[in-house]
């Protein structure tokens, strides 16, 4: 972790409101809770002088935070594929005179071609593979702070630390609980429904769409749009899965871990998706709101399948993102990023 006293400074010399409001009041979409920003930039320990490589501008609040920290000797490129944004972020960031932030727009996972070599990459974004870009961009010893993907299934993510050796490419440090929107190469029309690794869509008679991510759609896509047919026509129900002080943060990291080719990700209609188990009968998944319940449909095995695996995790003693440990395999495009629990035989 980063020094939070440079952080903090960053924080009260940028006016969050000028970057994150639009004249008439409203929040601009892309934007992120100062908090959340403050604990990845902790994490990428930016200092004056660096490079850095930021991976969606989004309002531009977090670029204005990275101008303060890496000040006048330093730059930051920020990349967005929303020329919108773009435009919007160099117009503020010229009226408060911060002249080291240039900005692109373009594919973020193509980084910043001529531009570097970065000291720090930081993304907002989440892509499933660390791309090759980046880290073909990045300084020796740079550190790069983004969500990615651990699991086949899309929106299966946590936010990776790394550090690229010189000689052995990136290596991970950490990995800790979060994500952003899906890394995207055109600008997106709506956000309820990811851009890729969607495997079974189906809309519902009150138009929601209803989606499956899961290696085993694959196998069996009809078999797959007819459960979310089952899910759109009789919804949901509660169950009662974790206990008294149980997290589900803690064992969703632990699905990463131990069952990431068996996890689903599933989109129960609107913003409401979760992550489980799911299979040609039924579905039983965590959504963010969730504490201690599951939500589930259709035939039981899924909801006792996912018992299972709760079980488990019990008698491994409950381990959460504190005990996973980053494992990095080189692909053409850049690094499938898999989670090792500490300790664990079978990793």
């Amino acid at each position: 972790m980063g020094d939070k006293t440079n952080v903090t400074a960053a924080l009260a010399a940028v006016d969050e409101d000028y970057y994150t409001l639009r004249p008439d009041g409203n929040l601009v979409t892309q934007s992120t809770a100062a908090s959340a920003i403050a604990e990845l930039l902790e994490r990428l320990d930016v200092w004056a002088g660096m490079r850095v490589l930021e991976v969606g501008t989004g309002s531009g609040f977090s670029g204005a935070l990275l101008s303060e920290l890496v000040g006048p000797a330093g730059s930051v490129v920020s990349v967005d594929v929303v020329a919108e944004l773009t435009t919007r972020a160099r117009d503020l960031h010229e009226s408060q005179g911060r002249t080291n932030v240039a900005l692109i727009t373009g594919d973020g996972a193509l980084g910043a071609p001529g531009k570097g070599d970065f000291d720090r990459v930081v993304a907002w974004t989440t892509p499933s593979l660390l791309p090759r870009a980046w880290v073909e961009q990045a300084a020796p010893d740079a550190v790069i702070v983004t969500p990615v993907e651990l699991a086949p299934s899309v929106r299966s993510a946590a936010i990776l630390r790394a550090r690229v050796d010189p000689e052995l490419g990136p290596e991970g440090v950490e990995l800790f609980a979060g994500r952003y929107v899906e890394m995207h190469d055109v600008e997106l029309e709506q956000w309820l429904v990811p851009p890729r690794g969607v495997d079974a869509l189906v809309r519902s008679d009150e138009g929601l769409d209803l989606w499956i991510s899961a290696p085993w759609v694959g196998r069996d896509g009809e078999a797959a749009r007819g459960l979310l047919k089952v899910l759109a026509d009789e919804g949901t129900t509660r169950a009662g899965v974790l206990e008294a002080g149980e997290s589900a943060v803690d064992l969703t990291a632990y699905l990463y871990a131990r069952h990431p080719e068996e996890i689903s990700v599933v989109g129960l209609g609107g913003p409401l998706w979760g992550v489980g188990y799911a299979d040609p009968e039924g579905v039983a998944v965590f959504t963010a709101a969730d504490t201690g319940s599951a939500l589930h449909s259709g035939a039981s095995g899924a909801l006792e399948r996912l018992s299972v695996w709760v079980e488990d995790w019990r008698q491994t003693g409950r381990p959460g993102y504190p005990d996973l440990s980053p494992v990095l395999t080189r692909e053409d495009e850049g690094w499938r990023v898999r989670a090792e629990l500490a300790g664990d035989e079978r990793a």
